[in-house]
């Protein structure tokens, strides 16, 4: 039984230490329990040991059992699950928790310490100290001949720099359009010796020579030669080609014939039917699966181009865009020297993929706030509606809620509803005015039409009913940048019923009441983002911004012949909402072995003017929660320092909010990882609410109005799905508590903690 097995898992984690992991190993096995660290001997002052230690650091990590910020802790509670925990695979959830708790001792066999010492040696040499030493020790403990640390020793001279850098005649000769600047920007004179650079720049040349039409050249064709006889720790670079280089790889090579075969998984190459010709393609295809010219429209090539490598990838990338083919793969073929040019013919191979695709997600929300409840998304799309790759997708969706602990007077409710419809099409190009519906240079773009809608019912407040349609424009060059732009865009949301208890709320206050009003938004939404996330590196950015605005035009239809005093104007008997909006997230990853420092800084700001005091509720900013400042519940801070103890979250919205989120990552066992984090924000008013003081934001006073917030989490990461749960603690509030603002030093700190379950990673 479940409970029996926590039980046990229970009275495993509470084993005294004196319990012996080392008993189960063999005679010739020594238990790893750390790295005594690396002692550095500097031959000369013009090297610094923090960057050879940091450098060393990287190139051999290994972490011993049940480590944190690289040191071992104690208990080892991985070690212990994994020796005396009893697997059986009949009940999974036993079995589950091994998998997820447990982890295998780590032995100095497995560290190999002079392995390690010697890709020390080894990656000095890269990075241009040429007599450069390392070696290892290994320190069994006096108390526990079955356990060792180890020591690294390292002596580093000076390093090797680049006197002088010369490309010879036979490179100068293949193409005076290959630019050495590149090369030279990224090798220097004075600089370093670099291995790692110095194979990228050797690279990056030879794409210049594969970019200007040479197919068969690469990189093992230039070669680079070093002179280190000079003295003083002095090199030079000699660039220079092969001395015998075959004539095919000194041509150039033109695009010749374009052969396109479309086919299913399922076909045999007997099904194809007869070509069809479509500008410089000939498609072959075994039934009528794909429009022609969305080939032609995806290749960054045609007959007659000098072959090009980056247009080869570029090509094999926004056919894999489309979304529509299982497989991909271009090839060439010389065809033989003609009387003027060497040519290629390319073949592509297409394998479509299924075009219907059913999807079901369901989730159980559990929030601070104190509800709790499944919520479903079913969706429904094909990929290529009307043969040109666009996909159109259904998506209805429905969520319940309903108090699980004890109710406060602040909440709102104790059950509540939403239900709605979201739909698409996207066209895999743009259609602009003119006629004119790709633009060839650019790698990812898309044409959506957006129609959702959603009914949202707080059974003791309101019940609520929105209809959002877009058109937008989504583009870019590269895989990390991405822009948006929807020159028409429309949110329509109007209140259906309400409660008495929800119109003492507004009435009492005409900020909010014109808030839930004016919510009727037509304007434009530009928004970029740069994403390298996917990469793995020791850094990494994601950088957001957007900007909207709403009622422009309108105002300017519903002013004709009206004077200022007749604001707010209306539009079929509706007031519209005027706002600027303005959006900014940048996050900044450090990543290390099994561990990540997180940084997030996020900013926005909403302005009303003219027919507008106040932004729309939906166009409002919120703080706290789950994704926000864990040690607050959701939706329960600010605007600025204002708090009421009986107020609910209707009025805790604001137009300016501020947050900074710094959260550190780091694994426990191959499933569950763990987190430490520390974050503060708030939201504020532009303009003065004499029902909410302190509400307005003010440079010199916004900064004493910072919430602060820390706590510790845990995440069961599958992959390609992350549970996380994480436990949040309030340490300063806006307000003042016994006048004073932070808590720590009193009980309301461990009294007011938050537990929070949810999907995925905060930021």
């Amino acid at each position: 039984m479940r409970i029996h097995t926590a039980i046990y898992l229970v009275t495993l984690l509470l084993i005294p230490g004196g319990c012996s992991n080392t008993r189960f190993l063999a005679e010739d096995q020594l238990l790893y329990t750390g790295q005594e660290g690396i002692n550095i001997t500097l031959g000369q002052e013009d090297v610094k040991s923090s960057s050879v230690r940091q450098h060393l650091q990287s190139v051999t990590p290994q972490k011993p059992n049940n480590s944190m910020f690289d040191r071992r802790l104690l208990p080892p509670i991985g070690l212990w699950v994994y020796n005396y925990w009893e697997v059986d695979e009949q009940k999974k959830f036993r079995n589950w928790i091994y998998k997820t708790l447990s982890t295998p001792p780590v032995l100095i066999s497995d560290i190999n310490p002079e392995l390690r010492a010697k890709n020390m040696k080894n990656s000095l040499f890269d990075q241009g100290y040429f007599q450069a030493r390392a070696w290892s020790v290994v320190d069994t403990s006096a108390r526990n001949p079955n356990k060792a640390r180890v020591a690294y020793f390292v002596e580093v001279g000076s390093p090797y720099r680049y006197a002088q850098i010369e490309f010879d005649s036979v490179i100068e000769s293949i193409d005076t359009l290959i630019n050495q600047d590149d090369f030279r920007n990224q090798i220097e004179t004075g600089d370093q010796f670099n291995l790692d650079k110095l194979a990228k720049a050797r690279s990056g040349l030879s794409r210049q020579f594969q970019n200007q039409g040479y197919f068969y050249f690469n990189q093992d064709l230039i070669e680079l030669d070093a002179d280190t006889a000079l003295g003083n720790n002095q090199m030079d670079l000699v660039v220079r080609g092969k001395k015998e280089i075959p004539q095919p790889v000194l041509s150039k090579y033109r695009i010749d014939t374009i052969l396109v075969y479309i086919s299913r998984s399922s076909d045999s190459a007997i099904s194809m039917l007869e070509p069809a010709r479509y500008e410089d393609i000939t498609v072959y295809s075994s039934g009528d699966y794909l429009k022609p010219a969305v080939i032609s429209d995806a290749l960054f090539f045609n007959t007659g181009d000098l072959y090009s490598y980056t247009a080869y990838r570029n090509t094999i990338a926004r056919l894999n865009n489309l979304g529509v083919f299982s497989y991909v793969r271009i090839s060439y073929e010389a065809s033989g020297p003609d009387s003027l040019h060497n040519l290629l013919n390319v073949r592509i191979d297409l394998i479509m993929a299924d075009n219907i695709n059913l999807n079901l997600e369901a989730d159980l929300v559990m929030k601070s706030t104190g509800f709790i409840g499944p919520g479903v998304l079913t969706g429904i799309s094909h990929n290529n509606t009307f043969k040109g790759a666009e996909k159109i997708q259904i998506a209805p969706t429905g969520a319940i809620e309903w108090q699980w602990g004890p109710k406060q007077e602040s909440q709102l409710g104790t059950f509540s509803y939403e239900l709605g419809v979201n739909s698409s099409l996207t066209y895999p190009r743009l259609i602009l005015p003119g006629g004119r519906s790709r633009i060839n240079s650019i790698m990812n773009q898309e044409t959506s039409i957006h129609l959702n809608f959603n009914i949202l019912n707080r059974t003791e407040y309101y019940s609520m009913f929105s209809a959002l349609t877009s058109f937008t424009y989504s583009w870019g060059k590269r895989r990390e940048i991405r822009h948006s732009y929807s020159p028409a865009y429309l949110n329509s949301v109007s209140l259906l019923a309400t409660t008495p208890a929800f119109d003492s709320v507004i009435n009492d206050n005409i900020y909010i009441r014109k808030s839930f009003e004016e919510q009727f938004i037509v304007g434009m939404k530009y928004n970029f983002s740069y994403d390298n996330t996917y990469k793995t590196q020791p850094q990494n950015v994601y950088f957001q911004a957007g900007i909207s605005s709403s009622g422009n035009a309108m105002d300017f239809l519903a002013g004709m012949g009206k004077d200022a005093s007749d604001r707010p104007y209306e539009i079929l008997s509706t007031v519209y909402s005027q706002h600027l909006k303005v959006t900014t997230d940048f996050r900044y990853y450090i990543n290390g072995f099994n561990k990540t420092l997180a940084m997030r800084l996020y900013a926005g700001i909403g302005i009303p003017y003219l027919n507008s005091t106040v932004l729309p509720y939906v166009e409002q900013f919120f703080s706290g929660g789950a994704y926000s400042v864990r040690g607050f519940t959701a939706r329960t801070l600010g605007p600025g320092s204002y708090h009421e103890k009986e107020s609910s979250y209707i009025d805790q919205s604001g137009d300016i909010k501020l947050e900074a989120n710094l959260e550190y990552r780091f694994g426990i066992s191959r499933i569950l990882k763990g987190a430490v984090f520390l974050e503060t924000g708030n939201i504020w008013l532009i303009n003065e609410d004499e029902n909410r003081p302190g509400s307005q934001f003010n440079f010199s006073t916004f900064y004493d109005q910072l919430a602060v917030g820390t706590g510790v989490g845990l995440r069961f990461d599958f992959n390609f799905f992350v549970l996380r749960t994480d436990l949040g603690f309030p340490l300063r509030t806006p307000y003042l508590q016994d006048d004073k603002n932070w808590l720590p030093g009193n009980s309301s700190v461990l009294s007011n903690a938050l537990f929070y379950f949810a999907i995925g990673y905060p930021f």
